[in-house]
């Protein structure tokens, strides 16, 4: 039987059972090992025994037993207590003695301990990242970044980390990593490119199966938020009042799928008249109603603003309301009168062109996502010394308010026979009224808002606006903004919508080869823009049926066009177009520009007359650029189109083409120009490319063409440098064409 037990010792009459014990503890446990029993039988039975421990460290002091002495057969316990022990492996032994028939005897049981240290914990810190974007914003940028912290309080393990839940989520290092108890930082970058406004979550997960707490999870979340919508314009940019129903391009940006359009306010076009008993002149106000205690950032003034004279300064500061101060101001579209220009604040300078001016001015507040919005208005340029009855309002109207007293304002008029002048207006705000001396008062009853307007989002930059014809039934401005819902989100900026009144509406009259707007010149050929000037397709003079009608098309209804109600021969109409010839009869400072569509009549617009306005005709047709111009080669006599594959050699000829000549020897303008005799401008012209005066060979109307145009034949300069831009210019009667026009040289 002892000889099939290994678990067995005996000698001299003592077994002890088990021969060896073995405890293990993990450092940091909250309880001991649990005891074990060691079985001492003696031979004969009833023999005294005794129980002695040795061992390391401190004789091993960590074994404890219950008994040190007993009678065989006896059991003993056997604990460990390793409190305090580093991690290791720790060997003891009992050894039991006795005294049996006169003699010693003992036994020996081994005891060993295993202490070690706990299986390592994972913490990451923090466990939660939070990300904000605002749409828009630029990526990557350091507000997409950010890290947490890895770390390990054991022995060396591996871990793995990765992404689940988004593809907007990236961390680095991924994959393996090796934690040894140090901190290890994890990068975090989320990328936003493309997501839609809301709240986006993922997680990173950590998985150390040799941990205790074997994986982790840090929880992030992404919120996009919609940056707030902005409007920089429309297309078109108004319609004639009564139109049906109408699709409204509004172009911006931050547009969503679920942002809407509504109409914000509406500002009625008042007509206001003088007169001095003999002369009378109308105007177009408009003098914005705003709610009470509007905080929406406007451009505080009506059209017009104050008038002017060529050549003599105007100073006028402007100003602004709503959003957050300071405001910068700008030209946003249209034109202000030459010489006039924005700066700190102010529209100032030296006007040097008389005419009517449309310009649409913008301001910017200060916020911490600025906010913009823009005006359109009227400025009026009259001639110096000029003696036509003008209305002259001394100050910027006053923006009003609902429920709040408006001014009063006096305005002023000037010229005709002096005065005493009446006023009568038609189509003022709800409220206010204009008295016969002209003074502006009352309190506006309503801003005019009409509402919610349906719309479409095309993209993030554009959205579809269906304004009812309810909305566009009377002429005015109406102002429209969009909003966007949480997160994020809020109201853009108003953006004006012009509604026309319904005769054709002018909005510039240029110099058809320069494009530059204000004077004209007898003969000159000019560009008349606007709404409502004509039929919506095309209609042309046909050269082979003259003279050059002064109405055109020859069916009804038909545009004609009156200078000074002098008219003017049509070279082509359409509803935004119309092309001209200044009659030559054209005398004095300023000419009244009136275009009669059907049986509707445009307001006057005023425009400078000058004995000369040269323009120079670009191949783009827009004022600017590669010059309309010709190379002559006298030994082959062919004609090319210069550009900057086909220079002009230094000494050959070119050929120009410019309008606003003045006065030529024929004084007919509905005829095309005949083959003999010579048409040529009464002024002679020079002309300097590249800066250096070239020799002017002639100038004539070319035969064939209709009047106003001028052929220069030049010789190219030999001592100018070569180039593919060398500006041109052309001067008559001390009058300088535009900047901008060049040709190439060789």
């Amino acid at each position: 039987m002892l000889a099939a037990s290994a678990a067995l010792a005996a000698t001299n009459g003592i077994t002890a059972t088990p021969a060896a014990m073995t405890f293990s503890y993990t450092i940091g446990a909250t309880a001991l090992p649990a005891a074990q029993t060691l079985q001492v039988q003696t031979t004969p039975a009833g023999t005294n025994f005794s129980a002695v421990i040795s061992g390391s460290p401190f004789n091993a002091a960590w074994l404890l037993l219950s008994a040190a002495n007993g009678v065989g057969p006896s059991s003993i316990k056997v604990q460990v207590n390793p409190t305090g022990l580093p991690a290791g492996s720790y060997s003891g032994t009992i050894t039991i003695s006795a005294t049996i028939a006169g003699a010693p005897v003992t036994q020996t049981v081994a005891v060993t301990l295993n202490v070690s240290t706990a299986p390592p914990t994972i913490t990451a810190t923090p466990s939660t990242l939070n990300f904000t974007y605002v749409t828009g914003s630029p990526i990557p940028s350091a507000s997409l970044t950010s890290a947490f912290v890895l770390s390990s309080n054991g022995a060396a393990l591996p871990a793995t980390v990765s992404v689940t839940g988004a593809n907007w989520l990236t961390v680095s290092p991924t994959g393996n990593v090796s934690l040894v108890g140090l901190l290890n930082t994890i990068t975090v970058t989320v990328n936003p490119t493309g997501l839609s406004p809301k709240t986006y979550t993922a997680s990173i997960s950590i998985a150390a199966p040799g941990a205790t707490d074997k994986s982790l999870t840090v929880a992030v979340t992404l919120t996009v938020n919609a940056a707030t919508p902005t409007i920089t314009g429309t297309w078109p940019t108004g319609l004639i009042q009564g139109s049906g129903a109408s699709e409204v391009t509004l172009d911006g940006s931050s547009y969503y799928s679920n942002s809407t359009v509504a109409a914000t306010g509406f500002t009625p076009a008042s007509t206001i008249t003088v007169t001095d008993g003999t002369n009378t002149t109308s105007q177009t106000f408009y003098i914005p109603v705003y709610p009470a205690a509007s905080t929406a950032l406007a451009l505080a003034v009506g059209s017009p603003l104050p008038s002017g004279v060529a050549g003599t300064a105007y100073p006028q500061a402007l100003a602004a309301s709503g959003g957050t101060g300071p405001y910068t101001y700008s030209l946003t579209g249209g034109a202000l009168p030459p010489g006039l220009s924005i700066s700190s604040g102010n529209l100032s300078g030296t006007p040097t062109a008389a005419g009517s001016y449309q310009a649409w001015i913008g301001v910017t507040d200060s916020s911490a996502t600025p906010v913009s919005t823009a005006a359109l208005l009227q400025i009026v340029i009259a001639p110096a010394g000029s003696t036509t009855l003008a209305m002259t309002p001394p100050a910027p109207l006053a923006l009003g308010a609902v429920g709040t007293a408006y001014g009063p304002v006096t305005l002023a008029a000037s010229g005709g026979s002096g005065g005493p002048y009446t006023w009568t207006a038609t189509n003022l705000p709800t409220g206010m009224t204009l008295s016969s001396a002209g003074v502006l008062s009352g309190t506006p009853s309503t801003d005019g808002a009409f509402g919610p307007i349906a719309g479409s989002t095309v993209g993030s930059n554009a959205i579809l606006a269906d304004i009812p014809a309810a909305d566009l039934a009377n002429a005015g401005m109406l102002r429209m903004a969009v909003t966007t819902p949480p997160p994020g989100g809020g109201t853009s900026n108003e953006v004006q919508f012009q509604i026309y009144g319904p005769g054709p509406q002018i909005l510039a009259v240029t110099n058809s080869a320069s494009m530059a707007q204000g004077t004209v010149a007898p003969g000159e050929l000019v560009a008349i823009f606007g709404l409502g000037l004509g039929p919506n397709t095309l209609a042309v003079f046909d050269p082979a049926t003259p003279p050059i009608p002064t109405s055109l098309p020859a069916t009804a209804p038909s545009t004609s066009v009156t200078i000074n109600g002098t008219a003017a021969p049509l070279l082509y109409t359409s509803a935004m177009q119309v092309g001209v010839i200044m009659p030559y009869s054209l005398a004095g400072t300023s000419a009244q520009v009136v275009v009669t569509y059907g049986n509707l009549v445009s307001q006057p617009f005023t425009v400078a007359v000058a004995a000369t306005d040269p323009g120079l005709y670009s191949l783009a047709a827009s004022g600017s650029g590669p010059g309309a111009i010709l190379n002559y080669d006298s030994t082959t006599g062919n004609y090319t189109v210069n550009s900057g594959s086909n220079p002009a050699p230094r000494g050959s000829i070119a050929i120009l083409y410019m309008t606003g000549a003045g006065a030529t020897t024929s004084t007919t303008d509905n005829q095309l120009i005949p083959a003999s005799p010579a048409v040529t401008p009464a002024l002679t012209p020079t002309v300097t490319i590249g800066g250096t005066a070239a020799t002017v060979l002639g100038a004539q109307d070319p035969p064939g063409s209709v009047p106003g145009v001028i052929q220069i034949n030049v010789t190219v300069p030999s001592s100018i440098q070569p180039g593919a831009a060398q500006p041109v210019i052309v001067t008559m009667g001390g009058v300088s064409s535009q900047n901008g026009l060049t040709m190439a040289v060789k």
